[in-house]
């Protein structure tokens, strides 16, 4: 409306001109003609004035004019714009107070009905119930910045490295058990010489030097609960049990559970590691004889045998392997004191007959048959059938086993069931995800433990099984998960007891098809896997394993060799005699007259020794020499 005024007033003032400037006798050129300035298109002239003395006094009269009008239209707008603002800070102030008595009411009654959620006090109050009762939240969170896939020591490992670099990090592993993490090797050793009765229940062993422990790592508070995983302060560690992934989205960063349930990713971990193998005789035969084989591998499984051990009269072991033998030796012992009949059949010619060389590993079979098992090696499974309550093996070689119940030891399938979905690489030749050097398979997933199949630097590709790798390879992709882009250049190490009395180390390819040098002396009470312990502190050895040790180690007399001093060497170093008691010693694997493997036979807390030595990759004139590093010869 004063705009609308100011304009009838600049027109009047044209008017009133226009005479002027004709009486004026300006007639014969153009005449400006005064306009409003808010009225027309900017002009480069900044004179608007009319010809004349009288020009300048218009002039002004018209900027009065027009500046007021102006003047007049901002103060009608900031009067209007500040009216509008007290009416709705009136307004939202009385929305506001509405939804609180509104929420008031509902925290007292709450068969009164819903919340409006309309109003920042109604967002407010819910957000704060939500995080007040967690059994409201789902059991499975739909994003997790760091998602391992499996639930076994190689994910732990992970979980505690991420978490180490990032203290706020927020970890869901997804497990396809009942049980947190935990740790393997005491299920096939130190638990079935335990002598508490409620060790099944318990799950708490002690080690060869006395000390007691429990398989998990640790205990159910150290985790957080998946529900309140995404709103912990400081974020933590949560384990989804009884879930399995088996579908992943690689563009999406998505994986699908086989309850329907989706979870994003921004980093993900597979460390699924594998499943138990069985024998084709066993799966072409019926479900009586499935029902009464063992797959040997999780917790389950050693709760499960340790009752059928006791309910039943004889139990046969199929596989001579670590596994194989370290259930041999430990039925054995309960093989004695209770009368069970325990048998242990295998292909090869002696127990780890693929590992140690001959020598030992007959050694390795009289030791068990010692201990009450019924070793028959050289023998290979044709068939298996149920028949008149006992299982009946027939081996190939026409001879007949019966017994109650068996137990499948014949190695593991590493389980790359997602590689089609994600577009994952499997290794043709030894199984499991190909990965880089960083354990890297593509762009924000990595693989660690069984199912990692890596890169060597010094020994080439390589699948391992065994619980240092799984600690080490899940330690360095947590540290990569979070930007360390670190190589694994570690050589991992692995450890058999058959008892308390007699284990080993190795390192490296121990392969029996490779040409060995045993270098042996003669034990003392000191050389047994629980003064090792005792020694260590710590039952899983690996445990107190560095790489930074290994660095420091010089080995001396450890130039490299001339072809015919490396062939002196292994005819001079001969194998030592069958029957032979081997106290302790080191037996080297060799591949083009270089050290690739190392067996510590008795020897323990040498392995950093070890480490380095293959790490340096030389050639060496005289091996007996290189072992007195491990100092056998020590009283």
């Amino acid at each position: 409306m004063i705009v609308a005024v100011a304009m009838h007033k600049c027109r009047s003032l044209r008017r009133l001109l226009v005479p002027v400037v004709h009486a004026r006798g300006f007639r014969q050129r153009p005449v400006p003609v005064a306009q409003c300035l808010h009225l027309r298109a900017p002009s480069r002239s900044l004179a608007t004035g009319l010809p004349g003395k009288d020009g300048s006094q218009n002039n002004l009269v018209y900027y009065l004019i027009v500046g007021g009008a102006v003047t007049g239209a901002g103060v009608y707008i900031f009067k209007t714009l500040k009216d509008d603002k007290a009416r709705f800070t009136d307004r939202m102030s009385t929305l506001a107070t509405k939804t609180k008595e509104l929420n008031s009411e509902e925290l007292q009654d709450p068969g009164k009905g819903e919340v409006p959620a309309d109003g920042e006090g109604a967002s407010e109050t819910v957000t704060a119930l939500s995080e007040n009762d967690s059994s409201s939240r789902p059991e499975v969170p739909s994003h997790a910045p760091f998602l391992l896939i499996g639930g076994g020591t190689a994910a732990f490992a992970a979980a505690r490295s991420i978490r180490a670099r990032d203290p706020g990090a927020r970890v869901l592993i997804i497990s396809e058990e009942d049980d947190p993490p935990y740790m393997r090797p005491p299920l096939s050793k130190e638990l079935w010489f335990s002598e508490d009765p409620n060790a099944v229940e318990t799950l708490r062993f002690k080690q060869w030097n006395g000390k007691e422990r429990s398989i998990y790592f640790q205990p159910p508070s150290f985790y957080v609960s998946t529900r309140d995983l995404p709103f912990v302060e400081n974020g933590g560690v949560a384990v989804l049990c009884n879930k399995k992934v088996v579908y992943m989205d690689v563009r999406e960063n998505k994986v699908k559970l086989d309850d329907g349930s989706q979870i994003s990713y921004e980093k993900c971990l597979i460390a699924t590691g594998g499943s138990p193998r069985s024998l084709p005789a066993i799966e072409r035969a019926g479900k009586e004889v499935q029902q009464r084989t063992t797959l040997f591998r999780r917790v389950k499984d050693f709760i499960a045998l340790e009752r059928i051990t006791k309910e039943v009269k004889s139990v046969t072991i199929i596989g001579g392997g670590f596994l194989g033998s370290e259930l041999a030796c430990a039925l054995g012992r309960r093989a004695l004191l209770t009368g069970l009949e325990v048998i242990q059949m295998f292909p090869e010619t002696g127990n780890m007959g693929k590992v140690l060389p001959e020598y030992l590993s007959n050694w390795t079979t009289e030791k068990i048959r010692r201990e009450g098992v019924n070793v028959m090696p050289e023998a290979v499974v044709k068939s298996v059938s149920f028949r008149d309550g006992k299982l009946a093996i027939q081996l190939k070689d026409g001879r007949k086993v019966e017994t109650d119940h068996l137990i499948a030891a014949v190695g593991l399938e590493p389980n790359v069931e997602l590689a089609k979905s994600a577009g994952l690489e499997v290794d043709s030749d030894f199984g499991g995800f190909r990965v880089n050097a960083e354990l890297q398979a593509r762009s924000n997933i990595w693989v660690a433990g069984d199912a990692a199949c890596f890169y060597d630097i010094k020994l080439g590709r390589r699948r391992v099984e065994h619980h240092d790798h799984a600690v080490v390879s899940g330690r360095l992709a947590g540290e990569n998960m979070t930007g360390a882009t670190k190589p694994y250049w570690h050589q991992s190490m692995f450890w058999s007891d058959l008892g308390p009395d007699v284990g080993y180390e190795a390192i490296g390819l121990v392969d029996s098809s490779l040409p060995t040098v045993g270098v042996f002396a003669k034990a003392t009470a000191k050389d047994t896997p629980k003064s090792a312990t005792e020694e260590s502190g710590t039952g899983i050895r690996s445990e107190s394993e560095t790489e930074a040790e290994a660095s420091e180690i010089s080995v001396p007399f450890s130039e490299s060799a001339t072809a015919a001093s490396a062939a002196a060497t292994l005819t001079s170093a001969k194998a030592p005699e069958q029957g032979e008691d081997y106290g302790k010693g080191v037996v080297f694997y060799l591949r083009d007259k270089v050290v690739v493997g190392i067996v510590l036979w008795n020897i323990f807390n040498r392995m950093p020794i070890a480490r380095k030595i293959i790490k340096d990759g030389e050639e060496h004139a005289d091996l007996n020499e290189v072992a007195k590093l491990f100092n056998i010869h020590e009283d």
